[in-house]
């Protein structure tokens, strides 16, 4: 199948960084999945735009592959580093009818990336939404959170 444009457009700008290429990219109503809790989306394009800003402020040398395509949806996958910690992610996207990013689901591995993730994204984006107070709130429960979720995959699997 066809990649349609705004596939190949957003994996553009997510190796360059290019949060305004995302957001035109983008459906008045888009839909963004996250990848660290089901009980957080991100809906309109003004809140997803203003999330790839934060995305791409924490992520570096961000390397994506070709897309599989079947019919409105692609899913493609990238590799990045955060603070250090490899990541690896899968980008599942859906268009619409106008060929605008509808809907866009990320998963996300190993661990230690995911949670140096965690340790990084929310408090910034808690930040920017809520005020500074709030984002050193929320970097309290995550750093710790994300400091055991490392440690753990380096020693569980010594112990398995």
């Amino acid at each position: 199948m066809t990649v349609p444009p705004a596939i190949t457009a957003l994996r553009a700008a997510g190796e360059s960084g290019d949060a305004d290429a995302v957001a035109g990219l983008l459906a008045p109503g888009v839909v963004f999945h996250s990848p660290l809790s089901a009980r957080v989306r991100f809906e309109g394009r003004d809140q997803v735009a203003a999330l790839h800003r934060d995305i791409f402020a924490v992520l570096e040398d961000v390397e994506t592959t070709e897309p599989l395509v079947r019919g409105d949806t692609a899913s493609f996958s990238f590799r990045a580093r955060v603070r250090g910690a490899e990541l690896e992610a899968m980008n599942v996207v859906r268009v619409d009818e106008h060929g605008q990013i509808a809907e866009c689901t990320v998963f996300a591995r190993p661990l230690p990336g995911l949670a140096t993730l965690f340790s990084a994204l929310p408090p910034r984006v808690a930040a920017r939404r809520r005020g500074p107070l709030v984002g050193v709130l929320v970097a309290l429960f995550a750093r710790p959170v994300a400091f055991v979720l490392r440690t753990a995959d380096r020693l569980v699997p010594k112990l398995v």
